[in-house]
């Protein structure tokens, strides 16, 4: 079974990987959706809409953290562990779960996404701001305030255990799960793929930001997965990325816990002018986020041959080949 698929074509290789995914999601994602009814003593349709158990904290909170770790296994960890398997003769070198050639990737990667916050929270703006027609725009609407409810409640208990909670539910649990599946496969195809190591970048980001199913978070999210699609192909290593996009998301869910006002939807507000007078703040914010990239490509010591040395594919006839497979 290791190293199975090594040598088939990109492309069987991610229809391969969705086939995995899709059965993994719904086989595994069902049995840990029925186990946690069961201990639970929740009906199966009350876990497909948690929003109905909103009034009862203390049942959906517990309810909805599992529900996290049920998607997490069946949607994330299994289908990436599986494809690498199958795809390589190495795992933790195909995913990259190694050091950084320079302990300061770990560093800067999280300095950026410190920085980047002001940048994601104008790209937030611009997309509020953007007019639909009122059909589409309702039902934009009541998608962002279910999805705003849900976030609202297990965010909203003041405990540092439920801090704690959230810090390992919310954000390891995403980090890790969405960069194993999105950069350590997803993106590691792309690139095979395409060659050409920015334009792979920046797909997977769409796909990324298109699959969280949030359009008014759809631009900042486009910009967080490029952002994380150049640190993981810059220092070559997983753990990076995973890094930078904990500690993203552990700011955004230790600000929302000193500060509750941030979750409520009214106080976003949804104006042209709140955007221009961000504008400079975002323009600074991406200055000093393009000089940190910056100075990881100036360290980084991976390159195209060295990522896809061992996977035996020939790509002399690829249709975008290009004369050198340098990074960006």
């Amino acid at each position: 079974m290791q190293g199975a698929y090594k040598t088939e074509s990109v492309f069987k290789q991610l229809l391969i990987f969705g086939g995995i995914t899709l059965a993994s999601f719904f086989v595994i994602g069902v049995l840990g959706t029925l186990l946690l009814a069961a201990v639970t003593g929740t009906s199966v349709n009350e876990l497909n809409n948690l929003a109905t158990l909103s009034a009862d904290k203390s049942r959906a909170i517990p309810l909805i953290r599992g529900m996290q770790l049920v998607q997490f296994v069946s949607l994330f960890l299994i289908p990436a562990l599986i494809s690498a398997k199958l795809f390589s003769t190495s795992v933790k070198k195909y995913l990259g779960w190694r050091r950084p050639s320079h302990p300061e990737f770990f560093f800067t990667g999280a300095a950026v996404m410190l920085l980047a916050l002001p940048l994601g929270n104008w790209l937030g703006e611009i997309n509020r701001s953007i007019p639909f027609p009122e059909g589409i725009s309702r039902w934009i609407n009541q998608k962002e305030n279910e999805i705003a409810g849900l976030i609202k409640l297990i965010l909203s208990q003041r405990s540092i255990k439920d801090l704690l909670l959230n810090l390992i539910f919310i954000a390891l649990l995403a980090a890790v799960g969405e960069e194993l599946f999105f950069r350590g496969i997803v993106q590691r195809l792309l690139i095979k793929w395409i060659k050409h190591p920015m334009a792979g970048i920046v797909i997977t980001a769409i796909l990324f930001s298109a699959l969280h199913a949030q359009f008014y978070g759809f631009l900042p999210r486009l910009a967080l997965g490029i952002l994380l699609g150049m640190m993981y192909w810059y220092s070559g290593s997983l753990w990076v990325a995973i890094t930078a996009h904990f500690v993203y998301d552990a700011v955004l869910i230790v600000a929302a816990y000193f500060y509750p006002n941030l979750l409520d939807v009214e106080n976003i507000k949804q104006s042209k002018e709140l955007w221009v007078s961000s504008l400079p703040a975002a323009l600074v914010s991406l200055l000093l986020v393009l000089m940190l990239m910056l100075r990881m490509h100036k360290m980084s010591q991976n390159t195209y041959e060295s990522v896809y040395a061992d996977d035996n594919v020939p790509v002399k006839n690829h249709p975008f080949d290009f004369p050198e497979n340098t990074p960006e």
